[in-house]
């Protein structure tokens, strides 16, 4: 008997200590600004410096400078290390601050207060930095006082990024901007190779953006980055990340390996031939060995060549290129040699309804090259391709064509 009621105290006792103990969730509370409203921007802070023409002051004691921006860099990956960069809608700058793991408190899309009382700006090699001072430049902000100066306000919101098109982009208005690089090619000497060796940061150079060649432009990586050993894609993708400058030289900063992003390589899906004019529907076109020749005229004319059924599977999402040669045409080529398609072609070019297909790559003189016509998308029925020679009166111009092709983005 005493044993079963000491075995009831005992569960009793058990009973009551967890009940005594029952943890609970912390509640979560969404950040929320309760100080003086922003009155000044980040282009206000970078006129400080430019209008002293070295480091300053942003403010004098007393004065109220507050700037509201976003976060747009990450220290998770490791190739930002102890400093964070924010942009509002006239600028952009970089925080030093001696505290690591800050992505955890201000994650990217993240809104914050800056206030500047104490702080000072500088520029380093074209980046401006703020921060304190410290040897007569711009040092880091000590952690345990940062709330001091940065505060958050909501819950991070997506941001997105410059895009960068061409190498007129690339410029020092965009500097510390969250971007999007374009269609990205690297040099051939650096595809295949770690994003950074091991003993140093590393310099990977970018050949061109959206087909546009570029002799500034490198992807910048730490070797203490967590994916520095990821490998330098090949092809053409697109690159995101914030965007630097050392002097004259641009680089970009990836925040992550997910910054990298599309890459892959263009290859023709299809291709298919004039020569001989194999099933080939022309009038006024003549067949060659190697391609289709339409000669100068001596009076209006109206002349077709219509490409065999393409394989609607595989063209539709590609890019057609045409491979073409021009001779003795005039700046009105563009109106008298023009391409269409069709998806329900009637044997009879005059009867069959046709879509124009816009491009104006007419290189007279330049032999066979391959012009860029247009993207085909959401193709259904019978696809075939139009080659139009139209012109109202005698025209000189001759319109040779080898080929038709078809090109997709394969990923790697």
């Amino acid at each position: 008997m005493k044993r079963y009621s000491y075995l009831i105290l005992m569960l009793v006792a058990v009973v009551a200590f967890s009940a005594c103990n029952k943890w609970e969730d912390p509640e979560f509370e969404v950040p929320t600004y309760q100080g003086e409203p922003a009155n000044m921007t980040i282009a206000d802070i970078i006129n400080v410096y430019t209008a002293a023409g070295h480091l300053d002051s942003i403010c004098h004691a007393g004065e109220t400078f507050i700037v509201r921006a976003t976060v747009v860099s990450s220290d998770e990956g490791g190739n930002f290390y102890k400093n964070m960069v924010i942009q509002d809608e006239t600028g952009a700058i970089q925080l030093q601050i001696n505290q690591s793991g800050l992505c955890h408190t201000y994650p990217v899309g993240q809104t914050v207060y800056l206030n500047c009382s104490g702080l000072v700006v500088g520029n380093y090699h074209g980046v401006y930095q703020v921060g304190w001072i410290y040897n007569g430049d711009v040092g880091r902000i000590d952690g345990h006082y940062l709330d001091r100066y940065l505060s958050r306000d909501g819950l991070p919101q997506p941001v997105e990024p410059v895009n960068i098109m061409s190498a007129y982009d690339i410029n020092e208005g965009n500097v510390c901007r969250l971007v999007r690089l374009h269609n990205v090619e690297f040099a051939d000497d650096v595809v295949g190779k770690p994003w950074s060796e091991d003993a140093a940061t590393t310099s990977r150079i970018i050949k061109s953006v959206n087909g546009e060649a570029v002799t500034n432009l490198v992807v910048r990586t730490s070797n203490y980055a967590k994916f520095r050993k990821a490998l330098v894609p090949g092809g053409t993708g697109d690159l995101v990340g914030i965007l630097s400058v050392y002097n004259s030289t641009y680089q970009l900063m990836l925040r992550t390996i997910d910054d990298v992003q599309s890459f892959g390589t263009v290859q023709d899906v299809y291709s298919v031939s004039t020569a001989n004019g194999s099933g080939w529907d022309y009038t006024g076109w003549t067949t060659n060995q190697d391609y289709m020749l339409h000669n100068g005229v001596d009076a209006a004319t109206d002349d077709w060549l219509v490409s065999p059924v393409l394989p609607t599977a595989t063209v539709d999402g590609s890019t057609l290129f045409v491979e073409e040669a021009f001779f003795n045409t005039d700046a009105t080529a563009q109106s008298k040699f023009t391409l269409y398609y069709t998806t329900n072609y009637t044997g009879d070019p005059s009867t069959t309804e046709w879509i124009p297909l816009v491009y104006s790559d007419y290189r007279d003189g330049a032999g066979f090259y391959r012009a860029q016509v247009a993207a085909l998308n959401n193709l259904s029925g019978n696809v075939r391709i139009g080659c139009r020679y139209k012109t109202s009166s005698a025209d000189a111009g001759q319109w040779a064509i080898k080929g038709l092709h078809f090109q997709k983005l394969v990923a790697h």
